[in-house]
């Protein structure tokens, strides 16, 4: 355990060095440099110049980068170029407040996820299951910023129960920014409790349990729940990571001091220096996360813990290798004692604690031995007949007189399986008539001018709902029914363009990483997790800001960071395919390795990788319109659903339809995703499908 512990935080070096050198060089290319907002009117060309030398802004990019790590080695994150305060010590009093929203957010995640999940799956089908599930896909498809606005619309502004924002009011002032920030986490936990559950609800020693007399609760929270809390635990840990680098939204939102409001002022204040130093820390806090979660992994389940347990202790624990029967036995009965018979055998390998060659060693000797009686060999014989004539029989491809297909029928069934089963699955339909409407909605945008949404009226100001304004005007009475509307053309470009970004870079290096391994899979899966380490929000924000505002620019920010996701999910698919015979086959006849790779290794390990781009979709808008909201998106003019929330966050209370609608839409539109996605993925799962 310490050696592999050790191991990973020396991995840490190379991730903060190149972690460093991307946020470092993007700042560099950003437009516009951190004096430009000191410079005057009346100031001459030596006063610029000494400003810049001040900067550093006349030396080559190599050397301040150079002197920014030199300064990092001696545990100095430098100087902000903006404010002139030490990073360090900024970053350090806001860490705190970070954390503690963070981990309160987990503890009320952790209470409310695990039971519900539990509750889910012991009533699976029921009205209990339905209600718990619709309420994760609601969870996870509602945008951060947009809940946190509606509770300080209520709890603050209407019932006054709570403060607005700020940490002012003591644990008052967390009890909003932490339900928020958790309600993502409780829809999470709860679906991967509930998933985790079922597939340990239906072991076979849990009904031993039961008729042994051990009490029901003893028997989901011992044994049930005991052998569940891996996948838990890896949600649990990829939501505190999100939480510590996407809370950037939250304390947004809430006015809450912590690292990600810091991380975004500095971001927009052009400040290198401070962006690269809190995005090195954060970076460290999340692969340090990930390290505890996997250190977790050991105290839940001992399975794991015996994967770190050193080679020596495992040979001292190895029990004696079986006794050799190679030589001439004394008699024939000793000959005779010395085979084991096939049941003895395979007890034998599976009860001796054995390192692998011993269990390599003992299965040939079972073989050699089992071979030599004859009863057992004729056994042997005749299922391996059998065996041969049930795979010719299957193998058969029945043909007519007509010229049948059988190939090409056999295609189109599995396709009519999966359509059935997502006939069958309520919520896929649900989700497939919503985007239906979305894409019909969508159609409609394209014949509504840019001069009709952005018309304004005055003397329409703030209108409520009416039949002449379904969803009311904004603060220039401008209709929010054509702006919401016109907005469908930018949630589906950004939502297809990032995706169909990630899905052909990350497919592309995941299937030259899986089929060829070595160096060329060491070097992709090396640059995978340094993007992988790199927090999404923070680096959308660094994109932005170097691309400018724009709607291609955004596409290409939420793009990239999907990347990571592709590579390994189709590097896992091409690695189950890859030694199959059909490809041997293909090396045989002389075909090239591009052309197996994207005709027959990624063809049959799609499945994977289309729900993968199902759930990116909803997770793909989310973060875009979070961009947006933060002013990192489209131009604030543009009628983009997260800008518009943001122009409206101030009139929350004179006109609260105005926030109200694009909120609404964008839920509703991931949701859709979220809905195909879940009824896809159980229409190819064999486990789900039986």
């Amino acid at each position: 355990m310490i050696r592999y512990v050790l191991r990973r935080l020396l991995l840490l070096i190379p991730v903060i060095i190149i972690v460093s050198v991307i946020v470092f060089s993007l700042m560099e290319l950003a437009p516009g440099t951190v004096i430009d907002s000191m410079i005057t009117g009346d100031m001459s060309d030596a006063d610029v110049a000494e400003l810049m030398r001040q900067y550093n802004l006349d030396r080559p990019m190599v050397y301040r980068y150079g002197l920014y790590m030199l300064d990092f080695v001696r545990g100095d994150l430098g100087v902000s170029d903006y404010t002139g305060i030490s990073v360090w010590n900024t970053y350090i009093s806001r860490l705190p407040n970070t954390l503690i929203l963070s981990f309160s957010s987990l503890i009320i995640g952790s209470i409310v996820a695990v039971p519900l999940g539990i509750f889910a799956s012991r009533h699976a089908g029921k009205v209990g299951d339905n209600v718990t599930t619709t309420f994760s896909l609601i969870g996870m498809s509602m945008p951060n910023f947009w809940l946190g606005l509606l509770l300080i619309m209520v709890f603050s502004s209407w019932l006054g129960l709570l403060p607005v924002g700020g940490n002012r009011d003591g644990i008052r002032s967390i009890v909003l920014p932490a339900v928020c920030s958790s309600f993502t986490l409780i829809a999470m936990g709860t679906r991967q409790t509930r998933s985790a559950m079922l597939e340990v609800l239906k072991s076979d020693y849990l009904r031993t349990a039961r008729a042994k007399g051990v009490p029901e609760k003893n028997v989901i929270r011992s044994h049930a729940l005991g052998n569940a809390w891996i996948p838990i635990i890896t949600t649990m840990g990829n939501a505190i990571s999100i939480s510590l680098a996407g809370s950037v939204v939250v304390e947004s939102v809430f006015a809450w001091p912590g690292v990600g409001r810091f991380a975004a002022e500095a971001v927009m204040a052009r400040d290198v220096t401070a962006t690269t130093g809190i995005v090195i820390m954060t970076t460290l806090l999340f692969v340090l996360v990930q390290l505890i979660v996997d250190i977790f992994y050991a105290l839940v389940d001992p399975r794991v813990k015996a994967k770190y347990i050193s080679v020596t202790r495992r040979k001292r624990r190895a029990s004696p290798p079986p006794v050799s029967i190679t030589g001439n036995p004394q008699t024939p009965a000793a000959a005779a004692s010395a085979v084991p018979l096939a049941g003895e055998a395979i007890t034998a390998i599976a009860d001796s604690p054995v390192e692998e060659s011993n269990y390599i060693e003992e299965s040939s000797y079972s073989k050699e031995a089992v071979a030599t009686a004859p009863d057992v060999q004729a056994a042997a014989d005749g299922q391996e007949k059998s065996f041969v004539t049930r795979t010719e029989v299957k193998s058969a491809e029945p043909v007519d007189a007509d010229g049948y297909d059988a190939k090409r029928n056999k295609k189109r069934s599995q396709l009519v399986v999966i359509f059935s089963h997502l006939r069958k699955n309520k919520g896929a339909m649900a989700g497939f008539i919503l985007v239906c409407l979305l894409l019909a909605v969508f159609i409609l945008s394209l014949f509504i001018s840019f001069d009709a949404v952005s018309e304004m009226n005055i003397r329409t100001r703030f209108a409520s709902p009416s039949l002449q304004l379904p969803f009311g005007a904004d603060s220039f009475g401008r209709n929010m029914l054509l702006r919401v509307i016109y907005g469908t053309r930018y949630t589906v470009a950004i939502g297809f363009g990032s995706v169909g970004l990630a899905a052909v870079f990350g497919v592309s290096l995941g299937c030259f990483a899986g089929y060829y391994g070595g160096k060329v899979e060491d070097v992709i899966m090396r640059f995978s997790d340094v993007l992988a380490s790199i927090p999404g929000m923070l680096l959308g924000m660094v994109i932005m800001t170097v691309l400018g505002a724009g709607l291609q620019n955004l596409v290409v920010a939420v793009g990239i960071s999907s990347i990571p996701n592709y590579i390994r999910i189709t590097r896992a698919s091409v690695l189950n395919v890859r030694n199959q015979e059909f490809i041997e086959a293909a090396h045989a006849i002389g075909i090239s390795n591009t052309r197996i790779i994207f005709t027959q290794v990624l063809t049959n390990g799609l499945s994977p990788i289309i729900v993968t781009t199902t759930g990116s979709l909803g997770v793909s808008i989310l973060t875009a319109s979070s961009l947006s909201f933060l002013g990192f998106g489209v131009p604030v003019a543009t009628p983009e659903w997260g800008a518009m929330i943001a122009a409206a966050r101030e009139f929350s209370l004179v006109a609260p339809w105005v926030m109200l609608f694009p909120g609404l839409f964008i839920m509703i539109t991931v949701l859709a995703f979220n809905l195909i996605g879940d009824g896809l993925r159980d229409a190819l799962d064999p486990k789900l499908k039986r």
